[in-house]
């Protein structure tokens, strides 16, 4: 080999020598950043979300979330963070961007001011307002503070039915029997449907579900609560068809009874 094309030779190497240090040497000065868990060791998105409306109240709820997004168990699920964007009724929601502001952060051991049932999570929105529509965005928070993939629904406020009037209970042998007086008159498209009754104890807390799985159509029912002595305090609902929507009304004010021992 000529002494020329061994020093070309020498150089090409020297030069690819000095190529993979400064690489290695720029891995090595990189800042490290967080390790980042993979995404499907996130929990997954919550099933179910759904929106309905009482009153000039929104009720946001949805599933617990059980598994990651690989399918594995979630063992590490924190809660669940709420998100609201709030929209002008008459355009539409907008579906362009996500809701960004952070309105509730619900643990599920102490979920207050939210309502757990099972697997299933209730939280009231007082903050609605008329003209106005509301997109929530729901997500699953690990103990670690990291979010998984989140759920949304989007629903406008509509004028609700008046709540029926004259709640009466009257206390018996174990049982209660209640009646009311329907509302004289609905705004114009609206469908009457029937009732939604609530119990709570005296030192309780009236539950986000109704008492009746089915609509009442009547109103009036019985209702068998248990032994004498106990008090029970009920509200009523009405609840009527809006073009595709249900809606419900504000409770009615409260009546109680105190089941009295029959001898």
């Amino acid at each position: 080999m000529k002494r020329s094309d061994l020093g070309s030779w020498l150089l090409r190497l020297t030069t690819l020598a000095l190529f993979v240090l400064t690489l290695a040497g720029l891995a090595a000065c990189g800042k490290k950043g967080p390790v980042r868990p993979h995404l499907d060791t996130l929990p997954e998105a919550p099933a179910g979300v759904q929106i309905t409306q009482q009153g000039d109240d929104f009720i946001v709820s949805w599933a617990v979330t059980e598994n990651h997004q690989d399918g594995s168990p979630v063992e590490d699920l924190l809660g669940f963070h709420v998100y609201r964007m709030v929209y002008n009724a008459a355009e539409g929601c907008p579906t362009c961007r996500d809701p960004e502001e952070l309105v509730a952060a619900i643990e599920l051991r102490r979920p207050e001011p939210a309502v757990r049932l099972g697997k299933r999570i209730y939280w009231r929105d007082t903050a609605v307002a008329a003209g106005t529509g509301h997109a929530y965005l729901i997500v699953p928070v690990t103990v670690s503070g990291q979010e998984g993939a989140g759920a949304g629904a989007f629903r406008a406020w509509q004028a609700p039915p008046p709540a029926p009037a004259e709640l009466q209970a009257e206390a018996g042998d174990r049982q209660v029997r209640l009646h009311w007086a329907p509302p004289s008159s609905l705004p114009d498209g609206q469908l009457l449907l029937g009732y939604k009754l609530y119990r709570r104890t005296a030192a309780g807390a009236f539950a986000p579900v109704a008492l009746n799985t089915e609509l009442l159509r009547e109103p009036r029912l019985t209702d068998f609560v248990g032994e004498a002595g106990r008090e029970a305090v009920y509200r009523v609902t009405t609840v009527v068809r809006s073009g595709d929507q249900l809606l419900e009304s504000a409770p009615s004010p409260e009546a109680a009874a105190t089941l009295r021992e029959v001898r």
